[in-house]
């Protein structure tokens, strides 16, 4: 199953009948038209929702879905130093630090970099792969669909972070790990999934 966010909201890309019950949004996936349409017809609604897509092959569902929209990817990291992790505020909510690939990097390359650049590290390097997550945006009237890369990583110790002012992040800090659950309380619906995986 494929989670992909939008705001408060999210659609479940499934090959489970199961979930095809409640109250949530659902469509059957038949052909490419009318998936494209239920999901356009969606992302127009302020409310939250669930939409559950439905399909045989949940790789081929999430093939179409990504087709109906400009696709890019980004990476970013998770830093831990003992018992912190490393956290950016940007427009008053909690989050880690990421950015888009550019075209002459790896994925690891890029995600390193990002951290380096948004909050000032250095010496970081990369533990394994952490998770993925998808989530859409609009900008300038054209809608998005973001996969990010993230990994969980270890830098050198008594470094401070520096927020990159101009990518409006506002502070960069290391909070507690006991002090997760405020950092859960106040971020984006998608970061949930990757808080989620640090503290498992």
């Amino acid at each position: 199953m494929y989670k992909v966010f939008f705001k408060d909201s999210v659609f479940l890309l499934t090959d489970d009948k199961n979930l095809l019950t409640g109250e949530a949004y659902r469509l059957i996936h038949n052909n490419f038209n009318s998936t494209k349409t239920f999901i356009q017809k969606l992302l127009e609604i302020e409310d939250k929702i669930i939409a559950i897509i439905y399909g045989e092959d949940t790789e081929e569902l999430c093939s179409i879905f990504k087709s109906c929209f400009t696709y890019v990817k980004a990476a970013g990291g998770v830093v831990r130093q003992e018992d912190q992790l490393l956290v950016i505020k940007r427009f008053g909510l909690y989050d880690l630090p990421k950015g888009h690939v550019e075209s002459n990097e790896s994925i690891q390359e890029c995600a390193v970099r990002e951290v380096q650049e948004e909050c000032g590290l250095q010496e970081l390097q990369i533990n394994a792969p952490l998770t993925d997550t998808f989530h859409i945006y609009c900008r300038n009237n054209s809608w998005f669909l973001k996969k990010t890369y993230w990994f969980s990583m270890h830098c050198s110790a008594n470094q401070t972070p520096s927020p990159q002012k101009e990518e409006d992040i506002e502070e960069a800090f290391w909070l507690p790990i006991s002090e997760i659950e405020t950092a859960k309380n106040n971020t984006y619906l998608s970061l949930l999934e990757v808080f989620k995986k640090i503290t498992n």
